[in-house]
């Protein structure tokens, strides 16, 4: 049955449609009743009068409402469009907030963050939620649920201040986050919670786990890794453990998602398989297996991630159930369906599409290779339907990994050989570890043995990871590269399905397409020239294009490095170079000197155009303005603040253009 038979499938792909136009075009709820009324009216007047089965009206009907359903739930789901969003009664001086610490969020470098529930504002209700920003110190120092009361100017969650950064912003706009508040001792007080909510119950718990494993034997890498693969805590996992983890392929391990509970499903059923004997054993293995499934859940914290993965396999199970494990589409359908009726916003995140599209992989490829190959041999059949599996997922996923992360491992299958078994065992074993470690009963002997497999595990992705040679890096791929890339693949495949010559065209056609926005790409920025300024909070950096090649001008270059590869990366270019940043240099007709913390001018200081300051030197500006008259004055990330907005006081006084990479981010120099 081909998979756009089934009315869930083109259901839930028109619904996508409209969650898509939804967020493109940002439109209050009120404005979309006319046309989900007007559509809604024309499926059932179609549905009375027409054949539904077999009628074109009816088939138009249901995606229009389909449609604007999916473009009406996404309206509803934008905390901004609500009447008591706190941005409708927020106050230019003061404001008085009271909000709920909904969840503590990866930490940076400088801050711990927590996503803050609010649910007064200056003494009325309100809604929405805050990025909060604590500075960082050795432990968090907010739990889930506590109650804060805070007072602070909230400021938009800034944009990336390089080009081709991650877009923070844009991530936590997925989430419902606009705004940001840093917390600072003095201008907040911490209550204790009045109740808990399902998911705060759900952290407590886990924070409870987490504890009690951070009390036994087990070694601080090892334990690091325990946390991320049985309960989704990252927080603690060593920054060189997880590189190698993503070099190997293995780093959808350390995050519990439909793996996770896909094991975890198959080691419920096999124990609960005597159960099938009894009568109404189905029934009960069906509801144990899923009640289970949710249980394990709440244990990780209720994270998104856990959420989705646990819904669409609580599906999966009703299918299995029934006895229809062939509809799998169908099934998937039907769970992708009812999360983004719930929360459609989850669309555009990463983890949704990755699960979603190994699943589909799994069950559209998975068939396709048992079908090219199927060994009489037991042992080798089993090797073969692993190795399958591996590699259906991980061709469903690629686009997206290249996409999100620009690398390829290619040694992914043996990742997936060596490991995928260890992870059975790991959570087999972990999870009854865990229950004794809450109830403090874990012997020293177990703890030590479990730590040793987990060493085990890690030293194997570390070999694997060792092989620099198979790690394919600084691929990239934009939006219209991921959308080609998938329909060359979806080609392929029906191409070795069904070998017609109009698949062979269709395919060859992807390909053509493919290699034409790639060379277009190449050829958008093979004669572009470019000055560009970037920010870094202590550092200083200028990167030249020219044409193809790229130089990095910093005089300490080595945390600019990353900045400039991707860079270099997304414009195609061939080359970096790295040199010291000069005291002068020239853009076209235009000079420019640089003042560093020596405070010393340079000689070529006459009749410049522009004036870069960095590394906070302590200079009179208002007579350098006078003696050197530049047009327009720089300053970048390396100045304290305080400098800058004194600088920037002194050249409005004298009528001289200043910015600041602080407030403006990276500069392209030659626009001045």
């Amino acid at each position: 049955m081909h998979p756009l038979d089934f009315i869930s499938v083109r259901v839930c792909l028109t619904f996508v449609v409209g969650i898509i136009l939804g967020w493109s075009f940002p439109t209050e709820p009120v404005n979309i009743f006319l046309p989900l009324g007007l559509s809604f009216t024309f499926l059932l007047l179609t549905f009375v009068f027409e054949n539904y089965r077999q009628g074109i009206l009816f088939g138009f009907a249901l995606v229009c409402t389909s449609v604007c359903l999916g473009f009406f739930s996404i309206s509803l789901s934008q905390p901004r469009f609500r009447p008591d969003h706190y941005s409708h009664v927020l106050q230019e001086d003061i404001n008085i907030w009271e909000a709920r610490v909904k969840e503590s969020l990866k930490s940076s470098g400088y801050y711990h963050k927590y996503l803050l529930e609010v649910s007064s504002l200056n003494g009325h209700g309100a809604s929405g939620l805050i990025l909060g920003l604590e500075k960082r110190k050795e432990q968090p120092g907010f739990k889930a649920e506590s109650r804060l009361l805070f007072t602070g100017k909230i400021k938009p969650i800034p944009p990336p201040f390089n080009p081709y950064q991650f877009a923070y912003d844009e991530y936590m706009e997925v989430r419902g986050v606009y705004d940001q508040v840093i917390l600072k001792e003095g201008n907040y007080i911490v209550q204790d919670p009045e109740g808990y909510s399902i998911r705060g119950r759900a952290q407590r718990i886990r924070e409870g786990v987490i504890e009690a494993l951070q009390a036994t034997s087990v070694g601080r890498e090892e334990l690091g890794v325990i946390q991320a693969i049985l309960l989704g805590e990252r927080d603690d996992l060593d920054p060189e453990v997880y590189r190698q983890y993503r070099d190997a392929g293995a780093a959808h391990i350390l995050a519990v998602s439909g793996l996770h509970i896909g094991i975890l499903l198959l080691l419920i059923r096999f124990f609960l398989s005597p159960l099938s004997s009894l009568r109404h054993g189905k029934t009960w293995t069906a509801l144990l297996t899923i009640s289970l499934i949710w249980v394990y859940s709440l244990f990780t914290g209720l994270s998104p991630s856990v959420v989705r993965a646990a819904a669409m396999f609580s599906f999966l199970s009703y299918a299995l159930f029934l006895n229809r494990p062939s509809n799998t589409v169908n099934i998937l359908a039907i769970s992708a369906l009812f999360i983004l009726v719930i929360e459609p916003r989850f669309l555009f995140q990463v983890g949704f599409q990755l699960s979603y599209a190994a699943v589909l992989a799994i069950a559209w490829i998975f068939p396709v290779l048992m079908r090219a190959w199927y060994p009489r041999n037991r042992l080798l059949r089993r090797l073969w339907k692993l190795t399958a599996v591996s590699l259906a997922a991980q061709l469903g996923v690629m686009p997206l990994c290249l996409f999100y992360f620009h690398q390829f491992p290619g040694l992914f299958l043996l990742s997936a050989l060596l490991l995928v078994p260890f992870l059975g065992l790991i959570i087999g074993i972990g999870i009854p570890v865990v229950i004794l470690a809450t109830l403090n009963s874990l012997p020293d002997t177990i703890a030590l043995g479990y730590s040793a497999v987990i060493g085990r595990m890690n030293d194997i992705v570390g070999s694997i990871a060792a092989q620099e040679t198979f790690i394919f890096r600084d691929i990239p791929l934009d939006k219209i590269s991921l959308l080609l890339l998938y329909l060359l693949l979806v080609f392929l495949l029906i191409n070795f399905q069904k070998p017609r010559f109009r698949n062979l065209a269709l395919l060859g056609l992807s390909v053509l397409c493919l290699q034409g926005w790639t060379f277009y790409q190449k050829q958008k920025f093979a004669g572009h020239q470019e000055t560009v300024l970037l920010h870094r909070v202590g550092n200083s950096g200028i990167l030249y294009q020219e044409g193809r090649d790229l130089r990095l001008l910093s005089p300490d270059p080595e945390y600019l490095k990353p900045l400039a590869a991707s860079f270099g990366m997304h414009r195609h270019l061939t080359s970096l170079s790295i040199q010291d940043l000069p005291r002068a240099f020239s853009l076209g007709m235009e000079s420019w000197i640089v003042i560093d913390s020596t405070a010393r001018i340079p000689k070529q200081a006459k009749q410049i155009s522009g004036l870069l300051l960095i590394q906070s030197p302590k200079v009179h500006l208002g007579r350098l303005l006078e003696e050197l008259r530049p047009q327009i004055v720089v300053a970048d990330g390396s100045n304290y603040r305080q400098y800058a907005e004194r600088w920037e006081q002194t050249c409005r006084e004298y009528g001289v253009p200043f910015y600041s990479t602080a407030q403006t981010g990276a500069l392209s120099l030659d626009r001045f």
